[in-house]
């Protein structure tokens, strides 16, 4: 008996339910909707093979993520559901991070100061960057609890084996 696959599309489904109500991700300018969703799909693909990377990168797994099969679209072995909420985590982690280099201070031409002052562009810039940071500290947090624990288990790994 073959173990089974987890489909690319569960993770994609997990990622497009983060990002739902952001209509950058699934609008498209006069695209009708069938080829909007598939643009939406490729653009979550590469997010999640960028998502495995990072994590393949910043720590060392007791299973290897690039083991998948990119004809088929499916890790070649079942992960879990800590595997799946880490990987959508570092998807939406990296979604973000590509929107900081878009943030740029904007001259607001208003010329009261009063209401420049309700308004500040510099003020949305940092606010949206230490949203970032948190996600990147929550997700450092979560690769170290993540790789610390027996993937099939959940049980802290001991350095006694």
């Amino acid at each position: 008996m073959s173990e089974q696959k987890t489909p690319f599309s569960v993770l994609i489904g997990r990622f497009m339910d983060k990002v739902e109500k952001d209509p950058d991700f699934f609008d498209y300018f006069r695209i009708p909707e069938n080829e909007a969703m598939e643009i939406a799909q490729t653009r979550a693909a590469s997010l999640l093979a960028d998502a495995v990377a990072v994590l393949m990168t910043k720590c060392s797994p007791d299973i290897d993520f690039f083991d998948c099969d990119n004809e088929e679209k499916v890790f070649n072995f079942t992960l879990t559901e800590v595997e799946i909420n880490l990987l959508t985590d570092i998807m939406y982690e990296l979604y973000l991070k590509k929107y900081i280099v878009t943030l740029k201070p904007i001259v607001n031409v208003l010329t009261s100061s009063d209401i420049k002052s309700l308004y500040s562009p510099s003020n949305d810039r940092k606010t949206f960057q230490d949203l970032c940071n948190d996600i990147e500290d929550k997700n450092e947090k979560s690769i170290s609890r993540y790789i610390a624990k027996d993937r099939i288990t959940n049980k802290y790994k001991s350095i006694y084996r």
